[in-house]
């Protein structure tokens, strides 16, 4: 008759559920890194992804129905989707795809892993007195007071005013855009469309399309933030046709600029006429190394 003790059962259920927890904390960990930032996906991307599961079979209509809609049967404004990992490595991914019609073959990954949908991507945010607010955003909450910077600011004494705006914004066909990545020295991230136009080092505005990482940017804080790397990806997108107009007739028709995700950059108003003016103000605070 064999005996084992009370105290060694004791020391391996500890043992048991010390691993369990550890397995558990790395698991939470890939999640976490997983859902917000190596798969994330927005509202669109995420429909796709789930779309693309069902037809292939990865999931089952009840699991593709508790991921889309809520309990009363309504679209879920962020809806869940599946990441796909190998089994027994967690660290171990791929990018499944986004689209429904894509190949169903996954090389012996599973949707293991749960993600929550970002927000829909459909302009960039400005910086308005109450908050960040996208145009759209700004118009249905009927905020008016934007934040630009004052025209007698330099780098070295960077101060901003609010400028009252009118803004109209009517929503357009979901349709797929081009979206800018742009990571930067200091750590920080930009999402902006091509088209957005950023405020350098020197003194220009260029559309992000254009930029490299021989850019440096310039922060709302007058800090100078060179870029390290760009990313471009194409999103399916909820737009809108949006106007934001000054009400100072003083400014009508010039660029103001303004303050994007944490970044100096410019929107031009009315009638679309250039003002050099402030651009060149804030040039000629520069260091003569930073001009090229």
């Amino acid at each position: 008759m064999i005996k084992i003790s009370t105290l060694a059962i004791t020391a391996t259920s500890l043992l048991m559920l010390s691993h369990t927890a550890q397995a558990t904390t790395d698991l939470s960990a890939i999640a976490k890194k997983r859902c917000g930032i190596q798969d994330s996906l927005h509202v669109f991307e995420a429909l796709g992804r789930n779309d693309w599961a069902l037809r292939c079979r990865h999931l089952s209509p009840r699991t593709y129905d508790w991921f889309v809609n809520d309990d009363f049967g309504n679209r879920r404004e962020h809806p869940i989707y599946p990441s796909f990992t190998k089994p027994g490595n967690f660290a171990d991914w791929i990018a499944a795809p986004r689209v429904k019609m894509a190949s169903c073959e996954t090389h012996g990954y599973s949707p293991i892993i749960s993600c929550v949908s970002n927000k829909n991507f459909d302009t960039t945010p400005f910086t308005f007195a109450s908050g960040e607010f996208t145009i759209y955003d700004a118009y249905t909450q009927q905020v008016q007071q934007l934040v630009v910077v004052d025209e007698q600011a330099t780098l070295d004494n960077l101060h901003y005013r609010e400028d009252t705006v009118s803004i109209t914004a009517k929503k357009v066909p979901v349709q797929q855009i081009d979206v800018m990545t742009i990571h930067t020295q200091s750590g920080k991230t930009l999402r902006i469309t091509q088209d957005h136009p950023l405020l350098l080092a020197e003194g220009k505005l260029k559309n992000a399309q254009y930029l490299s990482t021989q850019d440096t940017l310039i922060a709302h804080d007058g800090e100078l933030d060179q870029i390290t790397s760009i990313t471009t990806s194409t999103v399916t997108a909820q737009l809108y046709t949006t106007q934001l107009n000054t009400l100072d007739a003083a400014r009508e028709g010039k660029t103001q600029l303004v303050i994007t995700q944490g970044f100096l950059s410019g929107y031009l108003a009315d009638n679309g006429e250039l003002d050099m003016g402030q651009r060149l103000v804030l040039r000629d605070s520069l260091p003569e190394t930073l001009l090229r």
